[in-house]
């Protein structure tokens, strides 16, 4: 696939196809969430900031916004269409899938339609995601030290649940449970974390790398 923003119906229909998934998990993990919250006597803002404090569900909407962006218009040089952006979400979902399933997974127990939605989020739309920038996304533009570029986001994202526990103590995920474990040891597990990130970008660079000779060739 070349680079210049061709409406392909291929990429079209997949990307919608992933896309309508994503905001259909969003949108039905944000009734359940609210209900839930409302329902402990948080305020509409509180229960808006909980939600929206969630790695998963920030990953997501990035995600389903690139899909939705690509579907729309085929990919170009807006924002969302970028090659870089949809990498770095790749990036992001990728860890969003790994955490999940080999440290969140078993902490909680949905049920019914609560358990449809955290799978999809979790397990099915991720890998769907990174399968879509696979086969379809180019990424003969994408250089090394876009790597390091993209790991703005989950530090700042990291910060701030930092501050807001501090503020709230309320934390998004118990590795960064200043109270539970403490300030050296959820330093340390924000050290991995990046660590993590920079080895799954760097990963990711070469894939692109890669598959961008073969198309060159």
């Amino acid at each position: 696939m070349d680079s210049t923003g061709t409406k392909k119906p291929a990429v079209i229909a997949v990307s919608a196809l992933i896309s309508a998934l994503t905001w259909f998990a969003l949108v039905m993990q944000f009734y359940l969430s609210m209900n839930l919250y409302m329902a402990q006597g948080r305020t509409v803002a509180g229960a808006l900031t909980e939600f929206f404090t969630y790695f998963t569900i920030q990953c997501n909407i990035i995600t389903a916004a690139g899909l939705t962006a690509v579907a729309l218009g085929g990919f170009s040089k807006s924002f969302f269409f970028r090659p870089g952006v949809l990498t770095a979400s790749a990036v992001y979902i990728s860890i969003v899938f790994l955490v999940y399933n080999i440290a969140l997974r078993g902490i909680a127990y949905p049920e019914g339609w609560a358990r449809v939605a955290d799978e999809l989020l979790h397990a099915v739309c991720p890998p769907l995601f990174v399968i879509f920038w696979l086969a379809l996304v180019p990424k003969q533009s994408i250089v090394w030290k876009d790597a390091f570029s993209w790991l703005w986001y989950p530090f700042f994202y990291l910060v701030y649940a930092l501050i807001r526990g501090a503020l709230c103590v309320r934390y998004p995920y118990f590795f960064l449970n200043v109270i539970e474990y403490g300030y050296p040891r959820v330093f340390i597990n924000i050290a991995i974390l990046m660590l993590v990130f920079l080895g799954f970008s760097m990963l990711y660079v070469f894939i692109g790398k890669l598959t961008g000779k073969k198309v060159a060739a």
